[in-house]
């Protein structure tokens, strides 16, 4: 048998499909034993094209806005169209800066009010845990090793959180550098306002110069496909982000209102921690409620124990009737595909990857499952 024979049709396609399949083999190892070095170089880039991702993030959120202003508001006006369109572009510019001007004129001086007297307080915090433990059953006994053992974890884990907080090695510095990148994300954010402007007035423009040069540079399918992909992305980041925003907005106001009627302490940092952290799916309440407990508990252990049963059943409401009135089935993801991606989205991305994982891997699954059953009708197979 020569090597022409032995090179049939069936020998090149079996050759071909053992080769793609040991190459996406070595490419899945590489990219699970590498995966710090991929995230730390996605972040390199993302931190360079920060403003215009700022911007076209800031687009995408003000986008439903100036439609709303332009073809219903001034609908019936006789402006030309330049000048609904400047209009409305103009007025999700305000609502943008009027929305981060309230933020940080609301919020942010109560929340560095808050941390502050954290601050002030925090030996007297840790004199009131001492006193807690004293009082506990195990205490009466003066050679009760669990006293002993319990006392001595708080003075080590006081010292170096007091150590951190006023040390000129640990929370000074880390507040500088906070400091330098708080003002980079200002430079970036001015920046990003510029580029959201452009793109909210000339939209149309910018996705035919997309399809263009989409058309021009792919074959007519492979564009296609391309256009369908950016459609389930648009849908999927559409339905998770704005209605985790809605969701978590409600999650915070509640949270401050029965925070507050409770009586626990720091109810407006405690609110806003709770509800940025329930953007995160899935590990976001606990995220939230873990530093929260950790400051009550220094605080009033009694507080403490209040919040951790009401966080329990707020988190009980959301996940059973407020999270899918307004999410309903938009991911169409199972939950334990909704875990991989929060994993491999924070490994590589930190918070920003959980947030984004979800509707990203939502898209991916989608895509895959489509193909799964295109295969499985063409071999006419009927799985139910």
């Amino acid at each position: 048998m020569n090597w022409k024979d032995l090179m049939n049709d069936e020998n090149r396609q079996k050759c071909a499909v053992y080769a793609i399949t040991g190459c996406i083999i070595v490419l899945f190892y590489v990219l699970l034993t590498h995966l710090g070095l991929i995230g730390h170089g996605i972040s390199s880039l993302v931190r360079t094209l920060m403003p215009f991702l700022i911007g076209f993030c800031l687009a995408f959120l003000a986008v439903p806005f100036r439609r709303l202003v332009e073809y219903r508001w001034l609908k019936n006006t006789k402006w030309s169209p330049k000048a609904k369109r400047g209009v409305a572009v103009a007025a999700s510019l305000i609502l943008v800066v009027l929305l981060i001007a309230a933020f940080f004129s609301i919020l942010i001086p109560q929340l560095i009010s808050s941390i502050g007297t954290f601050v002030n307080n925090f030996s007297s915090y840790v004199d009131n845990l001492h006193d807690f433990v004293n009082s506990l059953p195990s205490a009466a006994d003066e050679n009760s090793q669990f006293n002993t053992d319990v006392n001595n974890l708080i003075e080590t884990v006081a010292s170096t959180a007091k150590e951190w907080l006023t040390g000129a090695s640990g929370g000074m510095q880390k507040i500088m550098n906070a400091g330098m990148n708080f003002v980079t994300g200002i430079v970036n954010f001015f920046i990003g306002l510029i580029i959201m402007v452009y793109l909210l007035y000339d939209e149309e423009r910018f996705k035919r110069t997309f399809k263009k040069i989409n058309y021009a540079l792919l074959p007519r399918k492979a564009a296609d496909s391309f256009i369908y992909v950016l459609c389930l992305c648009r849908d999927a980041f559409n339905n998770f982000i704005f209605g985790k925003i809605i969701d978590s907005l409600i999650i915070g106001i509640l949270c401050y209102i029965c925070v507050a009627f409770l009586k626990i302490p720091y109810p407006v940092l405690i609110a806003v921690i709770v509800g940025i952290t329930n953007i995160i799916p899935v590990f976001g309440p606990f995220i939230g409620a873990i530093p929260c407990l950790i400051i009550l508990v220094m605080i009033d252990p009694l507080a403490a124990l209040k919040f951790l049963i009401f966080i329990i059943i707020l988190q009980q409401v959301d996940g059973n009737i407020i999270g899918p009135k307004i999410l309903g089935g938009s991911m169409g993801l199972p939950t334990l595909w909704i875990m991989f991606a929060i994993i491999v989205g924070g490994s590589l991305f930190g918070v920003f990857g959980m947030v984004i994982g979800v509707p990203l891997f939502s898209v991916i699954y989608t895509l895959i499952r489509r193909q799964i059953s295109q295969k499985l009708k063409e071999k006419d197979i009927h799985i139910s």
